[in-house]
C-alpha cells in the first residue's frame, strides 16, 4: 500500500532551520540590532520583552508539551537558545495557526472548545513583537511558575496495554497499525468511559492515537480475523479501524488526561475488546519500538450514555488537478433517532490526506464547527466549553474542501490510503 502524505510541512521546514547555519541577512539583522544596542538588548534586561518574562510561559503552556528533549516535535523549546534560535519560526507558524497543532477555529466564531491549544491574539502579538526585537533573553529570576501539571485521572482505572512492542515499517514515513487489545470490558457489567489518559511507549514516533469500540459481536470478529491475517503485532489500518466501530478516545502528542463532559459516558459492547490505533511517524529514525498503554477511567452506571453519531457523504467523487475543489453534504444524524432533539458534546471531524476545510452547520447561521487547516496528521477529538442542542430532526450540513493537484484521476470514498473521506463524528447524548 503507498504510504500516505509525507510528515506536515512545519516539521520539514523545522528541520530544514536546524540543520541550516544561521547566514541569512535576517538573522544577520537581529545580530547587527543586538551589537547597536549594546548589552541591554543582549540580556533584555530593559527590553519592554524577554524569553524569561514573557515569551516562556506562552511556550510551556502551548507548545513544549511537544517540542522537549525525548518528544515527537524535531526540537525542543523548553529552553532559553533553542526558543531565540528558532524566533523567527515560532512567529510564522503561530501567525499562521500551524502551530500548536490544533484545527478548529477556536475564536468564538464558531464556538469555543475546552482545552484548546489555542493562542490568544494577545499571545500572538508578544511572540511577534519578541522576535521583532531580536527575542532577548531577559533576566532568569523574572519568569513566573510554570503551569501545573494536568490534574491525574480519578475514579476506577482499567488500564489497555498493546501485548508486545510493535516496531513501525522503516518502508513507511507513516505507519498506521490498529491493535486488537482485552480488558476494558467485562462480560457481566455495563462499563462506561468517562475519561482517558494515553501513555505513549515511545514518544518520539506516536504520532497520534485513537482508541476505537466494536459496535457488535461481528466487528469483534472481523478485527479479530484482520489481527490474525497479518504477520507480528496488530494490523494495518488507515483512517478507521477498518470494521464498525465508534471512537472512544482520541489522543495527539501534548494532550492531557481527558475526561468527558459530567454526567455522560461511552458505553462499551461487553466482554469485548478495544482496538487502539496508533499513527507512527518514523522521521526520527529506524528499529525504533512502542508498546502505548491507555488509562480508561470507568463506572458502571449513574451516567447518560453517550454515542457517536455521523454525517458522512458516502458519494464523495473529487475530480483531479484542483487546487481547491469542495463538496457539501445535507443529511440528519446517523445513528440518532431524528425524532427527538440532541445534545452535541464534541465533534470529530475526518478526512484523509486531500482534505484542507471541513465546516458543520445547522441551519443558517449555527456553526458546530470549523477547520480551517485540517491537517490528517493532527487529528484531535473536540469537546465544546459548552454543549449545544440540537432540535429533532436536526438537518445539517458538512463542508469539505480539498487540494486534488497530486491526482491524476476521480478520487472517491472509501478506506484506502489513496481514498478520501468526508465525515463528522458527533458526540451525542439525550438533553
Amino acid at each position: 500500500m503507498p504510504s500516505p502524505s509525507t510528515h506536515p510541512p512545519i516539521l520539514v521546514a523545522a528541520l530544514a532551520l536546524a540543520c541550516t547555519p544561521s547566514t541569512s541577512d535576517e538573522h544577520d539583522d537581529h545580530a547587527d540590532h543586538a551589537s547597536e544596542s549594546g548589552d541591554e538588548a543582549e540580556t533584555g534586561e530593559d527590553s519592554a520583552l524577554t524569553y524569561h518574562r514573557d515569551v516562556r510561559p506562552i511556550l510551556a503552556t502551548h507548545c513544549v508539551g511537544c517540542h522537549q528533549d525525548g518528544g515527537i516535535a524535531p526540537f525542543a523549546l523548553d529552553h532559553v537558545d533553542a526558543a531565540t534560535q528558532f524566533a523567527d519560526l515560532i512567529v510564522s507558524v503561530t501567525a499562521d495557526r500551524t502551530m500548536p497543532p490544533f484545527g478548529a477555529d477556536n475564536s468564538g466564531e464558531c464556538n469555543t472548545f475546552r482545552d484548546a491549544r489555542w493562542l490568544s491574539d494577545d499571545e500572538l502579538s508578544t511572540l511577534a513583537a519578541w522576535a521583532e526585537l531580536g527575542a532577548p533573553a531577559g533576566d532568569p529570576a523574572t519568569a513566573p511558575a510554570d503551569p501545573p501539571p494536568p490534574p491525574a485521572l480519578d475514579g476506577e482505572i482499567r488500564t489497555i496495554t498493546m501485548a508486545a512492542p510493535y516496531s513501525p515499517s522503516d518502508q513507511l514515513d507513516d505507519d498506521y497499525r490498529c491493535f486488537v487489545i482485552d480488558g476494558a470490558a467485562p462480560a457481566d457489567v455495563d462499563t462506561f468511559v468517562t475519561g482517558f489518559d494515553v501513555h505513549p511507549g515511545n514518544p518520539k514516533i506516536a504520532h497520534h492515537v485513537i482508541v476505537w469500540a466494536p459496535r457488535n459481536a461481528d466487528a469483534v470478529d472481523q478485527a479479530r480475523a484482520l489481527d490474525e491475517a497479518e504477520a507480528g503485532e496488530g494490523y494495518t489500518c488507515f483512517g478507521t479501524a477498518g470494521v464498525a466501530a465508534s471512537v472512544v478516545a482520541a489522543w495527539a502528542p501534548g494532550g492531557v488526561p481527558s475526561r468527558y463532559p459530567e454526567g455522560i459516558g461511552i458505553p462499551l459492547l461487553p466482554d469485548a475488546p478495544l482496538i487502539v490505533q496508533m499513527h507512527y511517524n518514523t522521521l526520527a529514525g529506524p528499529g525504533m519500538e512502542d508498546q502505548t498503554s491507555i488509562d480508561l477511567r470507568v463506572v458502571e452506571g449513574g451516567v447518560e450514555p453517550a454515542r457517536f453519531a455521523a454525517i458522512a457523504d458516502l458519494l464523495l467523487a473529487l475530480p483531479p488537478g484542483e487546487p481547491l475543489v469542495g463538496t457539501t453534504h445535507m443529511a440528519t444524524l446517523a445513528g440518532a433517532n431524528a425524532d427527538l432533539p440532541l445534545r452535541v458534546h464534541g465533534i470529530f471531524p475526518h478526512m484523509h490526506t486531500l482534505g484542507r476545510n471541513l465546516e458543520l452547520t445547522h441551519g443558517d447561521d449555527a456553526c458546530l464547527i470549523r477547520v480551517p487547516r485540517y491537517d490528517f496528521h493532527w487529528q484531535l477529538l473536540y469537546f465544546y466549553d459548552e454543549p449545544v442542542d440540537l432540535p429533532a430532526d436536526a438537518l445539517l450540513s458538512l463542508r469539505c474542501d480539498y487540494d486534488t493537484t497530486t491526482r491524476t484521476e476521480t478520487t472517491y470514498w472509501g478506506e484506502g490510503t489513496m481514498d478520501e473521506m468526508c465525515i463528522a463524528g458527533v458526540l451525542v447524548s439525550d438533553p
